[in-house]
């Protein structure tokens, strides 16, 4: 008679009293908790609203044999382990990731573990074989909570991370080669470190990932700011054929689900939802995705735009519409600073395919210290290869930057004209070469240096940039005039007018191409002084010949 072989391991572990295992009792399907070796008080785990919460006592990982309390799931072959780690309530206590060959107090393992309070230090432990001891190769200082980790084996290698944002990961220390062998466990580990007391952690977002059950993935979201009510479709894949007992979660709260399948699923925004992590969490496991920064905003951002952090800011960046005005907020060390090899800035973005143009007039930015301009770029990844034409206010006049393929130094050339702000930017791509441009009116341009060689595909990110001169730093700045044209996307342009000049109930048709079949909620304004835009009157709205008609009213 065959015996599986997981069954047969708690067996021998509870016969050797290596390990307690107890019921799942509020846990997800899938999931189990025990104490390993001895605790004076026996540990627990419980799971509510997306929050698994750890109880755990023994003298922790250390030494040759650990004493702590385990929430884990079976995992075969390689696989990854993420979770957000939220609070700790014990001073001293360890409480983390793991990823251990058996539940035997002395078995090989590998445990990224918090202590606290501060100074507060994310530790590497391993041990790299059983019955040896434990050794900690790598640790690193951590200021803010929540704050995230990963663990991936693969191929019998270990490799540690950790982010400020789940998206942007920093690896710590070296990969570690650790006999845990074909069939191990994988989770949740908890310890006082001061037995018998007890010590609580909470976690979120946790995910696991393997061959056998891979972790729903996000890979675009139709929206990332809006309104109670805004409908927001989530791409992706390994969802479910249905939702079941599936949730997508905005700052840990369910969404209203519209439809639900394996690759995409229509939400809408429910009353009382707040900005924060947008994310699927698949059922039986409640295996969680990874996460998409949402704002909830009375000003949400135009039809396909998105906006998002570049690397590893310690201060979320945001981004608004309104009135024809993106109001952007980034933080970040200034593009192209030494080494430059990675970005950190807030974008908002929409995709672009071959060749084009972008176009923003930059009305404002705060401070000295950041940088704000058009971008287009091969991908979000922070080492991407970029061209970012930027207004810098130290220096009162706008850079060309550059960064000719992923993972090398940020170049940067100018024109040393003194510009005043409000000035407008442009970059265009034409194959290979990269040219920005500069222009007090949108109308006349001067080219910035000359053509830049960048590498960069076919589907590139196009948009607005702005960073703050410092990870913790926030900048605001505001473009209004913003266009982006492609062959697949041309943008209006206007051809002729039928006066340039008028009064109050003045009649004027705007002529040219590219402007729509219908107005629908397209918007045609005046500028006043100072920059305030009011809307004018449509008459009639026309995709060619005569184009719109339109007539002002107001002052």
């Amino acid at each position: 008679m065959k015996v599986n072989r997981f069954k047969l391991i708690l067996i021998l572990s509870l016969l050797l009293g290596c390990a307690e295992v107890r019921a799942q009792g509020s846990l997800p399907s899938g999931w189990s908790d025990g104490d390993a070796g001895s605790v004076g008080t026996a540990g627990s785990a419980s799971y509510a609203s997306g929050v698994f919460t750890v109880q755990g006592a023994g003298n922790g990982v250390a030494g040759t044999s650990d004493a702590f309390n385990f929430l884990y799931q079976p995992l075969s072959g390689d696989g990854t382990i993420v979770a957000r780690y939220l609070s700790n309530d014990s001073y001293g206590a360890q409480a983390g990731i793991m990823i251990r060959s058996s539940l035997d107090p002395a078995s090989a393992n590998v445990f990224l573990s918090f202590r606290s309070p501060k100074p507060n230090y994310l530790f590497v432990f391993d041990r790299t074989a059983t019955s040896g001891s434990i050794a900690n190769p790598s640790y690193v200082g951590y200021s803010v909570l929540p704050y995230w980790v990963k663990i991936v084996l693969s191929g019998g290698t270990l490799t540690e991370y950790s982010s400020l944002d789940g998206v942007n990961w920093t690896q710590l220390g070296s990969p570690l080669t650790i006999s845990i062998g074909q069939n191990a466990y994988i989770g949740l580990a908890v310890s006082s470190a001061n037995n018998p007391a007890l010590a609580t952690a909470t976690f979120d977002n946790v995910s696991i990932n393997s061959a056998a059950a891979p972790v729903p993935v996000i890979t675009s979201v139709s929206a990332t700011t809006g309104t109670v009510g805004s409908q927001v479709t989530i791409y992706g894949s390994n969802f479910g054929a249905s939702q079941g007992s599936s949730l997508a979660l905005l700052s840990g709260s369910p969404v209203t689900i519209n439809s639900w399948s394996a690759t995409s699923i229509s939400t809408t925004i429910p009353s009382g939802a707040t900005s924060g992590d947008l994310v699927v969490s698949v059922a039986p496991s409640m295996n969680d995705s990874n996460p998409v920064e949402f704002t909830m905003t009375s000003n949400p951002l135009p039809s396909g735009w998105l906006d998002q952090d570049v690397g590893t800011v310690t201060t979320a960046g945001s981004a608004t519409y309104s009135n024809g005005v993106f109001a952007v907020q980034g933080a970040g060390l200034t593009i192209g600073s030494a080494p430059g090899t990675a970005d950190e800035f807030h974008f908002v973005y929409q995709p672009l395919s071959g060749d084009g143009t972008i176009v923003a007039r930059i009305i404002s930015e705060q401070g000295s210290s950041g940088q704000a301009g058009v971008m287009i770029r091969d991908t979000l990844d922070p080492a991407a290869a970029n061209a970012f034409v930027a207004y810098v206010p130290a220096n009162r006049y706008p850079f060309l930057f550059d960064r000719p393929s992923a993972d090398q130094s940020e170049a940067n050339t100018s024109n040393s004209s003194y510009t005043a702000m409000p000035c407008w930017v442009k970059v265009v791509r034409a194959g290979t070469n990269f040219t920005g441009y500069l222009s007090s009116d949108g109308v006349n341009w001067v080219e910035i240096g000359w053509p830049q060689a960048v590498n960069m595909g076919s589907n590139l990110y196009v948009g607005l940039g702005v960073d703050g001169g410092d990870p913790a730093t926030i900048v605001t700045a505001t473009f209004d005039n913003v266009s982006v044209t492609s062959a697949a996307a041309p943008g209006p342009v206007i051809s002729s007018v039928s006066a340039t000049t008028g009064s109050a109930g003045s009649q004027v048709t705007i002529s040219g191409s590219a402007f729509g079949a219908s107005q629908g909620s397209t918007e045609h304004e005046q500028q006043q002084p100072n920059h305030v835009y009011r809307h004018v009157a449509i008459l009639a709205w026309r995709m060619a010949g005569s184009g719109c008609r339109f007539r002002w009213f107001g002052r």
